[in-house]
């Protein structure tokens, strides 16, 4: 299926990743930075981070399908078709550390595991960095695949 209603399937669902990648990365970091934020998020950073990945390999096939379709080849599409191909990395990152950092604060999970707290909080300290880190790469590949798009269909 590469249209909805005629309307070519990959404009319409890069929209859904440009929102939803930026904004699960957003939440990790506010989890990351902000234990009590965490515990009133619970689950949400780590679902947001897995409908963007979820969405993302949607997205890019479709845009190969849309540009097999009308035939594009130029410079500028190559490097966009290369740019979004890379953005899963990101989303899938932001997936697995938004999901670290929620399971850490489980109690349920370190206490099944019988962690000492020394190893559970330099677990904590490792799952916020990488949040950060995770979260920061996801957008800016994010904005990488959308600016290249957006030079390739706007020649700016």
């Amino acid at each position: 299926m590469d249209t909805i209603d005629g309307l070519p399937l990959h404009p319409l669902i890069v929209h859904l990743v440009v929102v939803v990648v930026p904004l699960a990365a957003l939440a990790v970091v506010v989890a990351a930075l902000w234990p009590r934020a965490r515990a009133w998020m619970g689950p949400t950073p780590t679902i947001l981070a897995l409908i963007g990945l979820i969405v993302t390999p949607i997205a890019t096939t479709a845009g190969e399908n849309f540009q097999e379709r009308l035939g594009l080849s130029s410079p500028a599409v190559d490097e966009h078709t290369s740019a979004g191909d890379v953005v899963i990395v990101g989303a899938g990152c932001l997936f697995g550390a938004a999901a670290l950092l929620y399971l850490i604060g489980l109690p349920l999970v370190t206490e099944r595991l019988k962690l000492p707290q020394s190893v559970v909080a330099a677990l904590d300290v490792v799952a916020r960095i990488l949040g950060i880190l995770a979260a920061i790469a996801a957008v800016y590949l994010v904005f990488r695949a959308g600016d290249t798009g957006a030079r390739a269909v706007w020649g700016a």
